[in-house]
């Protein structure tokens, strides 16, 4: 299987760097620790994918925060803003950054926004908000030059399939500065419950745009210019890796670095998600690793923004505590992060939930943070997170009512889409 996903990848590299290439970085994979090197190989399948050294980063745990500084990066643009978000929500804060947009059009900027039709119509649908207003037609109105990633309904053979969803989250200013991780624009995100994205400056900005030029231009025309500038020589900082995913890569990217890890920690690996439903894959890479000792924990949410699923979400305690996984449920507010730190050395930042339609169907977006400093952070916040949180033991699966195993039931037949 190695083998083969060997072949695959070659392939993919020799024939994916577009036409708008704009990845001149050097590969910075020699400073990373021996150890994690063929994991950042194996990844490293196009320019825009491989480790670049010599980046600045802010992990942001608080809309607020969010809000700060994005809001002053719009608003200090003074050439292109370039906008690939799931969820642009039809809300006080979506409506802000709207209002920013436009305001920074009329002054000259470029803007650009790729738009995910199913995800802005069905979260505006559940959360009560208008979807038939002219929002998003009104932005283009506005010289916002929006692309549509793809139609609501996109017939399949099954009806049951959502792929070609985008379901990334990448803010690029004056392809200087790029924001990736699980925040929207959107009230949930920038002032609701708990998230968590990265600011990022330096060489991997790059890679990020080069990213967001692939999609751009799989969505309509080529952009019109293309690049970053190029880094200023060497550069003191730290060493980021993206994951991107999609139906356009070889393999499942993101499944594949969540297994690497669990199959080669030494000490432990901590999750951070709002959904919980693990590939067959990912949740036997962390029940093996849990019966070997690796310390494997998952916080997610005792209650999510879809309590209608609640009950699926539930129903993998019991398999963790089968297998030694500690799984702790947060208590409210609700809280979207996706995130992992593994053995003091790696933290990743991003849009995959732990759920097959993240990781098999979705298109996707994480970095890797090779660095010790920034590991221990984040393990020291993961600490803070998991105090008074509720841990699935068997006397909390005993407690289950019949009901509540019922509905764990019926709703197993659907969780593959969940």
């Amino acid at each position: 299987m190695n083998v083969l996903y060997i072949l695959v990848a070659g392939v993919a590299l020799l024939s994916a760097q577009p036409d708008n290439a704009t990845v001149t970085c050097k590969d910075a994979t020699p400073a990373i620790q021996p150890y994690y090197r063929n994991l950042a190989r194996k990844l490293a399948i196009k320019p825009a994918l491989m480790p670049t050294g010599g980046n600045d980063f802010e992990i942001i745990r608080a809309g607020k925060r969010y809000s700060e500084l994005l809001f002053s990066d719009l608003e200090s643009a003074k050439d292109l803003i370039e906008l690939e978000v799931f969820l642009f929500g039809e809300d006080k804060d979506g409506k802000r950054v709207r209002d920013v947009l436009v305001d920074k059009v009329a002054q000259g900027v470029t803007v650009r926004y790729i738009h995910d039709n199913f995800g802005n119509f069905f979260d505006n649908a559940f959360d009560g908000r208008p979807n038939f207003t002219g929002y998003y037609r009104n932005m283009r109105k506005s010289g916002i030059d929006v692309r549509q990633h793809s139609p609501l309904w996109r017939p399949d053979y099954t009806y049951t399939d959502p792929i070609y969803r985008n379901h990334r989250k990448i803010n690029l200013i004056d392809k200087k500065t790029a924001y990736v991780g699980g925040m929207n624009l959107s009230e949930g995100s920038m002032s609701g419950w708990g998230d968590t994205q990265i600011r990022i400056t330096g060489p991997a900005v790059q890679c990020v745009r080069e990213i967001f030029l692939e999609d751009w231009s799989r969505v309509g025309p080529k952009a019109s210019e293309t690049g970053a500038p190029a880094p200023d020589g060497e550069r003191e900082g730290k060493i980021l890796q993206f994951v991107a995913d999609g139906p356009d890569q070889p393999a499942y990217m993101m499944e594949e670095v969540i297994v690497w890890l669990l199959e080669h920690a030494k000490e432990y690996v901590w999750f951070e998600t709002p959904y919980f439903l693990p590939t067959r894959p990912v949740m036997k890479a962390m029940s093996k690793a849990a019966e070997r000792g690796v310390d494997v924990r998952v916080i997610a949410p005792e209650v999510t923004d879809m309590t209608s699923f609640d009950s699926a979400f539930h129903a993998t305690a019991k398999e963790c505590v089968k297998s030694g996984i500690k799984l702790l449920y947060r208590k409210p507010p609700f809280n979207h992060s996706k995130t992992l730190v593994c053995d003091d050395y790696i933290t990743c930042v991003g849009s995959s939930n732990l759920d097959k339609l993240s990781l098999q169907s979705l298109y996707e977006i994480n970095v890797l943070i090779y660095d010790s400093s920034a590991a221990i952070d984040h393990k020291a916040y993961l600490t803070e997170a998991q105090e008074g949180a509720k841990i699935a033991d068997q006397d909390y699966i005993d407690s289950w009512s019949a009901s509540e195993r019922f509905k764990q039931s019926l709703l197993g037949i659907i969780s593959p889409w969940l």
